[in-house]
C-alpha cells in the first residue's frame, strides 16, 4: 500500500500547475504486478478479485500464479474476462475434470459394460502389477486446459501472451524450484498444479514437475523480477493451524507439507504492496462446487480496495497509456504444417491417425481436435493421450502424445445386492495375445450366486469395427418364487452357454450382433416337491440378431443418455432331463415325454431415456416389451423371462419395481417406467422410481396380469461403487406369496 501512495504522491506532484513536466507524456510509466496464490478450490476466490480490478479499470501488466492461482492466471493473461472465467468454471463437470475419465459415451462400445466399473484398475507387465504415481494422471484437466487456452496456441514465449505471464512448478529430481516461462502453456498450467500424491507428474524435456507450491505457493519476487513496479497479490493458501487445531493426524502432516511454503510466504509478503486475502478457510480446497460463494469472497476482500484501485489505474494514465490489450481469443482455427505421434508402441501410426482424422493442411478448430482426443482416450489403448501444439522452425507442429496402456489390465471390486449377495469381482483382459487385433476378456463374480465370462473377439478389419466373437458364460442365481408343475417356491437357476457372434460396431454407440448359441438351463428347487423332482434342464440351439444403443454418459446415475435393445431370438430344443429321487431320464424328440420341441420365437426390446431439465434433477422414461411364440409344456421353457427388481441380474431379466429380482415369470410383457432422481448433494441421490405393466404368467392362466409398484431410494457414488437403499411397494391383479412393501439394498459396482 505504502508503494501505490508513493506513486499517487508523485503523480500529483508532476500535474501541478507550472511544473514543466506538465501535458509531456512520461517515459516510465510504473508497471503492475498481479500474483495469484494457490489454494485448490479456495483459489477462485481469485475470480472476485479480478473482478474488482476490472470494475476499477485496473490492469496488471504482469501476472505470476501458482497452481490453482496459475489457472486463473494463465487463462486471465489471455484475454478471458473474470466474467468468463466464473462462467467457465461454474459450468464445469468437476467429477469429470478431477478424473482420467471421459463421459461414457465417447468410450467404445466393447469397453462400456466394464468403462469406470471397479475399485482397481492395475496394469500388468512383465508378469508385474505396476502402482500408479497418482490418482489423477490429468487426461480431462489437460484436454480442457488445450481447449480454453486454444487461441494462444501459436504462442510458446508466454510474455507474448496479451498480459505477460509466468507460472511456478517444483522439479521432483533436484527439489528446486522452476520457473516457466516459455513452451505449451497448458503443459504450465497442469505442472504448477500437479499436487503430489493426487495428480500424476508431468514432465516437460529433463525436469518431472509438480505443485509449485510445495516450495513456494506465492510468487511475489517473480512478478519483480518481470518489470513489476507494484505488486498486488491474492492469496488463498494454506494458513497455519493453531496448537488446538493439530490434535488430529491429518492436520499435523498437513502442517509439516506446508510449513515450508508458509514460511516463504511470510517473506514474499514483505515485498507486496497490496495483498488480498479472501477469508475462505471454512471451505476446502478439494470440493469444487463452492463456485458462487469462493468468488463473492474474493469480490468481498477486494471490494475495501475499489477506490484505491481506481485512483491508481487513472495516476498511472496521466503517466502514459497502458498498451492495449491484444485480442486473440478471436482465433478459432489453426492450420498445421505436421502431425507428429510420440510414444506410441503397441498401436501404429495409421491406427492413431485414422482416429485422429487430421492431416497437414487442414482447417483445425478446438472442439474438433478435444473431441477427437476423446475419442482416441474412448478406444481404451491409452492411459493418457493428449495433443500439444509447437513452433518449429517457423512451421506449426501438432504432436500427439501417448502413454499406451499394457495389453494386459486387471480389474477388480466388490458388489452386494439381495439376490445374488456379496462377492468380488475380478476382471483381466488381454489384447493381441492370441493374434494381432485380438481381445480376451475373462469377468468372474466369486460367490454364493456366481458369474463367469470368457469372451474372446477377433477384429478383422483395419479399424477394429467389425468383430468375429466366442463367449462362454455360466451363472448361478437364486430365484425368489417359481412354478414348477403344479408347485411353487424358490428354485436354483443354473445357466450355461458357449456363444459364436459376427459384431459390427457402428460408431462409439451402437452394436449389431448376429449370434448363434448352444445352451443349457437347469432349475432345482429349493423344497422337497411332491414328485421328489431334483432337478430338471434343458439343452437348446438358439440364433439371434441384436441392435444396442447406449449414450449414456455415466453409467452410475446418468444424466442424460438413451439406453435401447432389440432382439429377436428362434431356439429348438434339442434334449430334455428330469431328475428325481428315483430316475434320471433324457427327453428327444423322439421321446418328448413333458418336453415340447416345437420351434419357438421371441422378440424382446427396452429403452430408456435420462434427461435433466435442471442442473441437479433428472427424469427417466422407459418401456420394455417381450414376446413370445409356442410355449414349452414345462412352466419354465427355455424363452422364459423374469420379472422383478430394480437392475436386471440375468441375461433375460426385466427390472419391475415392487418386486424380487425374478420373482415373476413372464412369457409376454409391456411395461412403462418413470423415474426422477434429485442430487441432493455433492453424489448424494433420491430417487423416485415408478412402473406399470401387463403381463402373461406361464402356468397361472392365459389372462393377463397387471403389475405394478413405486420404491424410494437414497443413492451415494462411493469410491467402491454406488450405494443403493430403499423401499418399494407393488401391486398386481393375480395372487402374491410375497408382502407388497420390499426393501432393496445394492453395494458396489456392476459385473
Amino acid at each position: 500500500m505504502k508503494k501505490i501512495f508513493e506513486i499517487l504522491l508523485c503523480i500529483l506532484l508532476l500535474i501541478q500547475p507550472g511544473n514543466p513536466a506538465t501535458g509531456q507524456q512520461t517515459k516510465a510509466r510504473p508497471k503492475v504486478g498481479l500474483t495469484l496464490s494457490g489454494g485448490g478450490a479456495l483459489g477462485m476466490a481469485h475470480i472476485g478479485v479480478l473482478k474488482v480490478l476490472e470494475e476499477a479499470g485496473l490492469r496488471p501488466d504482469y501476472i505470476t500464479g501458482v497452481s490453482m492461482g496459475s489457472i486463473v492466471g494463465g487463462m486471465y493473461s489471455l484475454g478471458y474476462s473474470a466474467d468468463s472465467l466464473y462462467k467457465i468454471i461454474k459450468v464445469m463437470n468437476w467429477n469429470l475434470i478431477l478424473s482420467n475419465n471421459i463421459e461414457e459415451n465417447k468410450v467404445i462400445f466393447a469397453e462400456k459394460e466394464h468403462f469406470d466399473n471397479s475399485i482397481i484398475s492395475l496394469p500388468l507387465t512383465s508378469r508385474k502389477v505396476s502402482l500408479p504415481s497418482g490418482l489423477i494422471n490429468g487426461q480431462q484437466i489437460e484436454n480442457i486446459f488445450s481447449y480454453y487456452t486454444w487461441p494462444a496456441a501459436g504462442i510458446n514465449d508466454f510474455s507474448k501472451l496479451p498480459i505477460p505471464f509466468m507460472c511456478l512448478a517444483v522439479d521432483l529430481l533436484t527439489g528446486k524450484k522452476v520457473e516457466l516461462r516459455s513452451g505449451y502453456l497448458p503443459d504450465a498450467m497442469r505442472a504448477s498444479s500437479a499436487v503430489p500424491t493426487i495428480f500424476t507428474p508431468i514432465k516437460i524435456d529433463s525436469a518431472l514437475l509438480v505443485d509449485g507450491g510445495v516450495i513456494r505457493n506465492y510468487a511475489a519476487d517473480e512478478v519483480r523480477k518481470m518489470g513489476a513496479d507494484i505488486v498486488i497479490g491474492s492469496y488463498t493458501g494454506y494458513k497455519i493451524k493453531s496448537e488446538d487445531e493439530l490434535k488430529s493426524l491429518p492436520n499435523i502432516i498437513q502442517q509439516i507439507v506446508f510449513l515450508r511454503s508458509h514460511e516463504d510466504y511470510q517473506e514474499q509478503k514483505k515485498i507486496t504492496d497490496l495483498l488480498i486475502e479472501p477469508k475462505v478457510r471454512d471451505f476446502s480446497s478439494t470440493v469444487f462446487y463452492n463456485v458462487d460463494t469462493l468468488v463473492e469472497r474474493g469480490y468481498k476482500a477486494a471490494s475495501p480496495y475499489r477506490e484505491y484501485f481506481r485512483k491508481l489505474a487513472d495516476s498511472l494514465d496521466i503517466l502514459g497509456p497502458q498498451k492495449p490489450l491484444e485480442n486473440i481469443l478471436d482465433r478459432q482455427t489453426w492450420s498445421f504444417d505436421k502431425v507428429e505421434i510420440n510414444g506410441n508402441v503397441l498401436y501404429a501410426d495409421y491406427q492413431i491417425g485414422g482416429v485422429l482424422g487430421i492431416a497437414p493442411g487442414d482447417i483445425v478448430n478446438k472442439k474438433t481436435i478435444h473431441d477427437k482426443i476423446e475419442l482416441l482416450y474412448g478406444k481404451t489403448w491409452f492411459e493418457k493421450v493428449k495433443y500439444r501444439i509447437a513452433s518449429r522452425n517457423d512451421s506449426l507442429i501438432l504432436i500427439i502424445d501417448c502413454l499406451e496402456r499394457p495389453k494386459s489390465m486387471l480389474y477388480s471390486g466388490v458388489h452386494y445386492d439381495n439376490t445374488i449377495k456379496a462377492g468380488i469381482i475380478f476382471r483381466l483382459t488381454s489384447k493381441d495375445l492370441l493374434s494381432k487385433k485380438s481381445f480376451i476378456d475373462f469377468d468372474s463374480y466369486i460367490a454364493q450366486f456366481y458369474r463367469f465370462n470368457l469372451t474372446m473377439v477377433q477384429f478383422i478389419d483395419r479399424n477394429e469395427r467389425f468383430g468375429l466373437s466366442t463367449v462362454f458364460h455360466a451363472d448361478n442365481t437364486n430365484l425368489p418364487m417359481f412354478r414348477i408343475r403344479n408347485e411353487r417356491g424358490s428354485a436354483f437357476y443354473r445357466n450355461n452357454f458357449a456363444r459364436l457372434a459376427i459384431s459390427k460396431y457402428l460408431g462409439l454407440n451402437h452394436l449389431m450382433d448376429l449370434t448363434l448359441s448352444l445352451q443349457n438351463t437347469s432349475l432345482s428347487p429349493d423344497y422337497i416337491a411332491s414328485d421328489y423332482l431334483k432337478k430338471f434342464s434343458y439343452n437348446f440351439l438358439s440364433g439371434g440378431y441384436s441392435y444396442r444403443i447406449n449414450t449414456i454418459d455415466t453409467k452410475n446415475f446418468p444424466n442424460k443418455g438413451l439406453i435401447f435393445r432389440i432382439s429377436v431370438n428362434t431356439s429348438k430344443l434339442l434334449s430334455g432331463k428330469i431328475k428325481t429321487d428315483s430316475y434320471n431320464k433324457t427327453y428327444t424328440s423322439e421321446f418328448p415325454g413333458d418336453f415340447l420341441f416345437n420351434r419357438s420365437y421371441s422378440f424382446a426390446g427396452e429403452m430408456r431415456r435420462f434427461f435433466s431439465p435442471g442442473r441437479k434433477l433428472t427424469l427417466t422414461t422407459g418401456w420394455d416389451a417381450l414376446f413370445t411364440y409356442t410355449r414349452d409344456s414345462l412352466t419354465s421353457p427355455h424363452n422364459y423371462y423374469f420379472a422383478g427388481g430394480e437392475e436386471s441380474v440375468l441375461g433375460s431379466s426385466i427390472p419391475l419395481t415392487g418386486f424380487h429380482s425374478g420373482e415373476i415369470a413372464v412369457d409376454m410383457f409391456a411395461g412403462l417406467r418413470f423415474d426422477a432422481d434429485y442430487e441432493l448433494s455433492k453424489d448424494i441421490h433420491l430417487s423416485l422410481i415408478t412402473n406399470v405393466a401387463i403381463a402373461r404368467e406361464p402356468g397361472i392362466s392365459d389372462k393377463l396380469s397387471i403389475l405394478g409398484g413405486y420404491g424410494l431410494g437414497l443413492g451415494y457414488m462411493s469410491i467402491i461403487g454406488p450405494l443403493k437403499i430403499g423401499f418399494m411397494h407393488g401391486f398386481s391383479s393375480s395372487q402374491r406369496y410375497y408382502g407388497a412393501f420390499k426393501g432393496f439394498i445394492s453395494i458396489g459396482f456392476n459385473f
